[in-house]
């Protein structure tokens, strides 16, 4: 699979009825994309890129990741940041082989 970085802020729609509200769909680049499932999910509370500074308690990351696949086929990357809650498209996993709109042209749904 071909990776590549977004970090893009997105609207995100979530399962209310299950714990930790996962997400259901989210709108990137004008474009719904539907979850198909959910593949695994992380928190992180780590430093992030602090390195020779005095760390404080308020300055660790606050973020829970989710790897999903979407209905056009490729898998996302995307987090809640807790602190902001605001939510961010990481990075997107495409197939090799197949690009996006040839795959959305394949299940008749629009990429």
């Amino acid at each position: 699979m071909k990776s590549e970085f977004i970090a893009q802020p997105i609207d995100v729609e979530t399962r209310q009825d299950m714990p930790g509200k996962p997400p259901a769909a989210f709108a990137w680049m004008g474009q719904r994309k539907s979850v198909e499932s959910v593949a695994a999910t992380w928190v992180d509370t780590s430093w992030g890129p602090l390195q020779k500074r005095p760390k404080r308690w308020w300055q660790r990351r606050h973020r829970t990741y989710y790897q999903v696949e979407a209905d056009d086929g490729c898998l996302y990357e995307i987090y809640l940041d807790r602190g902001t809650g605001e939510w961010v498209l990481y990075r997107r996993f495409v197939p090799q082989g197949i690009s996006p709109d040839e795959r959305a042209a394949q299940t008749g749904k629009a990429a």
